[in-house]
């Protein structure tokens, strides 16, 4: 029953109007205003205005909007009446239906407004994706904009002003070149020597006869990277660059020398070579940059932690092979030597295997649908008809080629497939198969009479596998060994494989009647037994290929409903030989320890740290910002200053996210006895809001730069002060690397792995006197401004000291990169 009070205060609001064509476009237009923000009902007034440019006529009753939006679900009972309003599964799919009232004809616009429940707070998470369907099936895919500048309450949202940005920046100033490093991350040690030299036209290059055997692949890196002439010669005389082996050094350690007359690279191996060629390469590239001279030097460096990965999620939003080696190339060149590929999740399977087609056929194909039996539900803006982020797999041939050329970048791919959890695109495959097959199950996953009540993270019901029946055994088994033989074919060794199994809903396989007899059968007590049960069998399946188990920490913990702020171990631990990857670290929420509490408990695990580590969380309230914010706002500042080792040994970041030291006290240390259980760190990219590849590469970069500091470059000595004593000393240091950043890196990637969009933070101004100051987050980018309200272009003027302003003047502030690029504009009037 619709509010009848609220109908009648509505009909001003509601309106049809006439009117010819606006553009040419023949487009339908969908415009998303938010009026108002309730941040304390946990709501928002919108006006829905919809304009159709197209020559379609819409008959009242036969037409239906739908619509992807992460926050916000209208309340049905707020829409005028005629207008009914579902929600499909996920996060989140909706729908608008209108009943025989509400015709929608060419040259018309339909006008209305409706409360949502929940507060969009980022650009990000508003609608996306529009399409109207007509009785006929026929779908119009629209254009579509969100309005919400001129909301009531937005200073609810707290967006930083100007001026907060200019006080978050005090501690950054520009430095002299002669202050920055030459290379990220920071080596372990590197003396600088005195003068500098020519570069080299060409290269005569010695290698030493135990490193013959990782020439072929030096070759590719010196032809790939350095473009110069290069010739072999076997009598380190009549060279000018020597590649020598030195097994007194540590796995993956190097000594780098530029002195007068000759280069010289010595490791244990092959892969320190190639670290200290990217050394040398980001050297070189920097000195051509800054039109100067080669600096002699001496370096000798070696990682900080074994494990240095990047997991990157292609599940939600599809990218390909191409982008992939894009980031396997930018992982090299900073050193990173994992990759954990996310294949699949509830919005998507992206990976052929051989044997079940349905799993590219259905699962990698997104848009609108009746019942999901030919392609998954759009999300995330895939639309009517799924597009290139909402469609796509890897062949098998693109998975083979990525293997290959990852090795010869020295990074090892590891699959994640996750199982049982986040599974619904593999459940919905295979129920397809099962009805197209007449009835086959031998790979079906689902109990089809399960009731089960359970809504996960991501607010589906039905994205868990049934592990009750033989058939999802027979199907995890069957992908394993489809990936083993890819390995193989490859000519490489799957040594890992992570299973995920992250966010397990409480209440899943409760009422399955499978479950019930197969628990009676096998003399399990409880869902927790039957888990643990099921976990035995799927490590059963990796220990017969000799493979290790890999997954996220929530398989290891109590399945209970405490969900997410589960601690407890569970007694079940597969004799500690998997290797968990610990991500939930929300600061106060009682996860900052768990991974140190793995390790001494004997088990080799990996920090994925999500307040750390996630470069899709977002860095502050600016609704401009892209990202989610579900772990907190994570800077740029507070990546690179977390210690894997001891998160709370920072006084700034317990200060930033209000740490006691009562809190800590109760937290678990790692045992300095159990370091080596600590295999090392990995960086995270999830793509739930990542649309395009211009969002994908303004959270990839500078992230990446900051992770790889981070998991490469030693311990810095001012962790060891405490307090502000400590924050004085880290804010010094942050500004070196801030301006190495702004000055050499951000510059190296456009010269030398372009093309990314990297991020441009946004300048930070205050106005004093009648006077502009601006400071900006990495000193070395140009910024321009306007005063007279436009958007500044690259030819506006450029600042360099205060400027005197008009008290009138509205000013707009903008950053730019080498090649003219533009960040996004802040204001200050």
């Amino acid at each position: 029953m619709k509010h009848s009070l609220f109908f009648i205060l509505l009909l001003g609001f509601i309106s049809i109007e006439c009117s010819s064509p606006k553009t040419s476009s023949q487009k339908i237009h969908f415009d998303f205003t938010i009026k108002a923000f309730d941040f304390e009902k946990d709501q928002m007034e919108i006006e829905y205005l919809l304009t159709n440019n197209s020559n379609k006529n819409l008959k009242g009753g036969q037409w239906s909007l739908h619509w992807n939006q992460i926050l916000g679900t209208p309340i049905e009972e707020s829409l005028p009446e005629g207008i009914s309003s579902e929600w499909v599964n996920g996060q989140q799919y909706l729908i608008l239906k209108f009943d025989e009232n509400w015709n929608f004809d060419a040259g018309t616009s339909l006008r209305f407004l409706g409360i949502q429940k929940g507060v969009i707070n980022r650009e990000v998470m508003g609608p996306m994706g529009a399409f109207i369907v007509n009785n006929e099936n026929e779908m119009l895919e629209l254009t579509t904009k969100l309005h919400w500048k001129e909301a009531k309450g937005i200073e609810g949202l707290k967006i930083p002003s100007a001026e907060e940005r200019y006080a978050d920046y005090a501690a950054i100033s520009k430095l002299p070149k002669k202050q920055l490093s030459w290379v990220v991350p920071t080596p372990k040690k590197m003396v600088q020597l005195r003068g500098s030299r020519k570069a080299d036209s060409s290269w005569t290059i010695f290698i030493d006869k135990k490193l013959q055997t990782e020439k072929g692949t030096i070759e590719l890196v010196l032809k790939d990277q350095f473009e110069k002439p290069i010739q072999w010669v076997s009598n380190e005389q009549e060279a000018n660059f020597s590649i020598k082996q030195n097994q007194n050094l540590s796995n993956e350690a190097y000594t780098l020398t530029i002195d007068k007359e000759q280069i010289e690279i010595s490791s244990p191996n092959g892969r320190g070579v190639f670290y200290g060629l990217q050394s040398l390469d980001q050297i070189i590239q920097t000195a051509a940059l800054e039109q100067s001279n080669w600096p002699l030097l001496h370096i000798e460096d070696a990682p900080r932690f074994g494990y240095r990965g990047f997991m990157l999620d292609i599940s939600r939003n599809f990218y390909g092979l191409k982008k992939i080696k894009q980031v396997i190339d930018a992982m090299a060149f900073y050193k990173l030597n994992y990759l954990d590929l996310r294949l699949s999740d509830d919005e998507g399977w992206r990976i052929k295997i051989d044997g079940l087609p349905e799993l590219t056929e259905i699962g990698s194909q997104r848009g609108y649908t009746i019942d999901e039996a030919e392609r998954l539900i759009p999300f995330y803006g895939s639309g009517a008809k799924g597009g290139k982020r909402g469609n796509g797999f890897l062949s098998k041939e693109d998975f083979i080629n990525l293997l290959n050329y990852a090795n010869q970048k020295k990074i090892t791919v590891m699959p994640q497939i996750s199982f049982p959890s986040h599974a619904r695109a593999a459940i919905l495959s295979m129920e397809a198969r099962f009805k197209k097959k007449e009835g086959n199950s031998n790979y079906r996953l689902i109990d089809p009479d399960d009731e089960s009540d359970y809504r996960s993270a991501q607010l589906f019901d039905d994205n868990v596998a049934c592990i009750c029946r033989e058939s999802a055994f027979a199907f995890y088994e069957k992908v394993v060994l489809e990936f083993k033989k890819m390995y193989e074919t490859a000519g490489l060794k799957l040594k890992q494989f992570s299973i995920g199994a992250d966010e397990l809903p409480y209440g899943v396989w409760t009422a399955s009647p499978l479950c019930n007899s197969y628990m009676k059968k096998h003399q399990l007590e409880n869902t927790l037994e039957l888990y643990n049960h099921a976990l035995k069998r799927i490590k059963n399946i990796f220990d017969q290929q000799h493979i290790i188990m890999a997954g996220w920490e929530d398989f290891l913990l109590a399945h209970s409903e405490k969900s997410q702020e589960e601690t407890q171990i569970k007694e079940e631990q597969f004799d500690k030989e998997v290797i968990p990857y610990v991500w939930n670290n929300i600061w106060g929420e009682g996860r900052e320890d768990m991974i140190y509490k793995f390790a001494n408990s004997g088990f080799k695990t990996v920090m994925s740290n999500s307040a750390a580590f996630y470069f899709d969380m977002t860095d502050d309230r600016d609704f401009e910002n892209y990202g989610l914010n579900w772990s907190g706002y994570v800077n740029y500042k507070d990546s690179w200053a977390t210690d894997p080792e001891d998160v709370f040994n920072n006084a700034y970041l317990n200060k930033k996210n209000n740490i006691s030291q009562t809190y800590i006290s109760q937290k678990t240390k790692l045992n300095p006895k159990n370091t080596d259980n600590f295999l090392g760190i990995q960086s995270q990219l999830w793509t739930e809001t990542v649309r395009n590849e211009m969002i994908f590469d303004a959270l990839f970069f500078p992230n990446l730069i900051i992770f790889s500091e981070r998991s490469w470059a030693p311990r810095p000595d001012w962790i060891n002060l405490k307090g502000e004593e400590q924050i004085a000393a880290m804010n010094v240091d942050w500004n070196q690397f801030s301006n190495t950043i702004g000055q050499r890196q951000l510059p190296l990637i456009d010269q030398r792995l372009k093309p990314w969009a990297y991020d441009l933070p946004k300048a930070g101004a205050i106005i004093k006197q009648n006077k502009l100051y601006i400071r900006q987050a990495f000193p070395g980018m140009e910024i321009r401004y306007t005063l007279d309200g436009s958007l500044p272009t690259d030819q506006d003027a450029l600042y360099q000291k205060p400027v005197e302003i008009d008290p009138e003047a509205k000013v707009k502030i903008r950053v730019f990169n080498a090649n003219r690029r533009g960040g996004k504009t802040i204001e200050i009037n």
